[in-house]
């Protein structure tokens, strides 16, 4: 048996004569994105020079919330702008705020048309909002064509709406978020970010940190901070779509975040995750979450510092999240440290995505913008437009050419909503024999999962989806094929393949037949074709202690990680779809 399973596990390829594909998800440079379309113009943010004048400090502590100070006293035409109040919650996880009103001023920028020839507003600090709307003018916002890919009619004519979120103690307005804005509403987003004013609540910076004694002093204060961003986030989604002037062109089902360092976080909060509450337990508590966004992007995003994870202990409440989210974090960045971020998504149980920029630190400049909006932008086209040919994309794209040094650390794509003739496949693992299994039935799962099969079985969260049974054979496309499930009680391992070859070599070695599966595409080609992944299959090499297992897999990182742990990779053997 020893030696017959070596040969059916680790040389199947030579074998049986087949050549699987051996281009598996990830492999493909893509170039750096192409301008957007639209030019662009925003809501209106005009200062009151005398005003500010009169109450002194300078435009930074207006921007910021500093020394006192907030934008929205120094507002020249305040009913013409976007403003929210909310009411902070009776709790004390708000001990400086809690039962009170606060104010968030919001900036929105938009996809425009040619003919908008409003001038460009220069603000105090030189900073320019291009095409300003001023008291009485309405937003002049393009009509947008039908999405690519649209599966409903009732997005046509109305924009995706992006709720941003800035830095700690930044603003929209600073010299990098700006770029942020603006990028993105020329690429066809309604954008709104709230000048969150952080240190109207606590002084405490990330630069700080490491001051043990600084952070305990003001913990209290540190953490209502964080758990009013999300308070301020989802009052501004409220405000977007409730603005007369909006509303009418945004589509509520089309919403998306993007937060930049405790931005980043910030999305996470709003996306499941609890905040760390504690500094001596490290317990965590719930702020405001919000289902409406349907993913979320992070750049340079906060999860907290080894000595305080901003999740909870071991960043263990981001388990909560499962809408997809993409991390483009700095390999210099100190101050919200890459393994720190690595840590949360790997508790994540969507999709996820982490990439890692050589040599950038704790900021941002437009000459990273290639390759930070070559990321972000397939990823919100596919994940919060459903453009089905960015989701192909997202899967294939290995870097950004040219620019920085972008490297995909971390990718899982879990399965899009199932459609007719389509399952979800499970991936189990078993926690005292070490093995993985994948199961498709329902029926199957629930016997699993009630210790029917015997203890510590568990699933993993990695998923992905196989087609159903098809109809009868004449009407089956000629690239499908049914996968086949066989036992091996000598080894105590189940085995699937969609090669036939496969399925008779284990049949007559004494696998134990238990029927198709699910039924995929074959992998056959070079590369998986459009509209569906490749699934690879990695071997355990315990052929000699009658231990044999297989593991399939989507996610190009975790087979990294499981070679790195002695596994062979054998290759591509199925394509299944997206």
């Amino acid at each position: 048996m020893k030696c017959k399973y070596l040969l059916t596990a680790a040389v199947f390829v030579s074998w049986t004569g087949v050549t699987l594909a051996t281009v598996g998800n990830h492999s493909l440079e893509v170039p750096p994105p192409a301008p957007g379309s639209y030019p662009v113009a925003c809501s209106n943010l005009a200062i009151d020079s005398n005003r500010l004048a009169q109450l002194g400090g300078s435009i930074d502590d207006y921007w910021g919330g500093k020394n006192n100070h907030y934008v929205g006293d120094i507002l020249q035409e305040p009913s013409a702008t976007l403003r929210t109040t909310i009411r902070i919650p009776d709790e004390d996880l708000y001990p400086g705020r809690r039962n009170s009103p606060v104010e968030f001023v919001v900036i929105a920028c938009y996809p425009t048309d040619a003919a908008n020839s409003r001038p460009d507003y220069v603000l105090p600090d030189g900073q320019r909002v291009p095409r300003m709307q001023r008291a009485g003018q309405p937003p002049l916002l393009a009509t947008p064509a039908c999405p690519p890919g649209a599966s409903s009619p009732g997005v046509c004519g109305r924009w995706p709406l992006i709720a941003f979120s800035h830095g700690l103690a930044s603003s929209p307005v600073d010299g990098k978020s700006i770029d942020f804005l603006v990028r993105l509403a020329s690429h066809g987003y309604v954008v709104a970010a709230p000048f969150h004013g952080d240190p109207r609540f606590s002084r405490v910076r990330l630069e700080e940190l490491g001051d043990v004694w600084y952070l305990l002093s003001n913990f209290d204060h540190f953490v209502e901070m964080q758990a009013l961003r999300p308070l301020a986030i989802k009052s501004t989604i409220d405000l977007m779509l409730a603005d007369p002037q909006f509303a009418a062109s945004l589509d509520p089902s089309r919403i998306g975040g993007v937060g930049g360092s405790m931005g980043g976080a910030t999305m996470i909060w709003l996306l499941g995750a609890k905040i760390t509450r504690s500094y001596f337990k490290l317990d965590a508590r719930d702020t405001v979450h919000d289902p409406r966004i349907r993913a979320a992007v992070g750049y340079v995003p906060y999860a907290g510092q080894t000595f305080l994870p901003a999740f909870g202990d071991d960043n263990a409440t981001a388990t909560a999240v499962s809408a997809p989210f993409l991390a483009i974090s700095g390999n210099d960045d100190t101050t919200a440290p890459l393994k720190m971020m690595e840590q949360a998504l790997n508790n994540f149980r969507g999709t996820r995505y982490q990439v890692a920029l050589a040599g950038v630190p704790h900021t941002y400049d437009p000459a990273y913008a290639d390759d930070v909006f070559g990321w972000m932008l397939p990823f919100l086209d596919a994940h919060v437009n459903g453009n089905r040919a960015a989701l192909d994309q997202t899967t294939r794209q290995k870097n950004v050419r040219g620019g920085l040094d972008d490297v995909l650390r971390i990718d899982y794509t879990a399965p899009s909503a199932i459609r007719p003739a389509e399952l979800r496949v499970d991936e189990f693992f078993n926690d005292l024999s070490r093995h993985y299994a994948l199961f498709a039935r329902q029926a199957d799962k629930d016997f699993v999962e009630r210790g029917a099969a015997g203890p510590g079985w568990r699933r993993t969260g990695m998923q992905f989806k196989g087609l159903a049974l098809p109809g009868p054979t004449e009407l089956r496309p000629a690239d499908q094929s049914a996968v086949c499930r066989y036992y091996l009680p000598g080894v105590n391992t189940h085995f699937y393949s969609a090669l036939a070859s496969e399925c008779d070599l284990v049949r007559s070695i004494g696998g134990l037949y238990d029927g198709v599966e699910f039924w995929v595409t074959r992998a056959l080609e070079a590369n998986c074709p459009a509209g569906t992944q490749a699934l690879k299959r990695l071997y355990n090499n315990r052929w000699r202690e009658s231990d044999s297992n297989h593991r399939y897999l989507t996610s190009a990182s975790e087979a990294r990680i499981m070679q790195q742990q002695g596994w062979q990779d054998e290759g591509v053997v199925m394509c299944v779809p997206l």
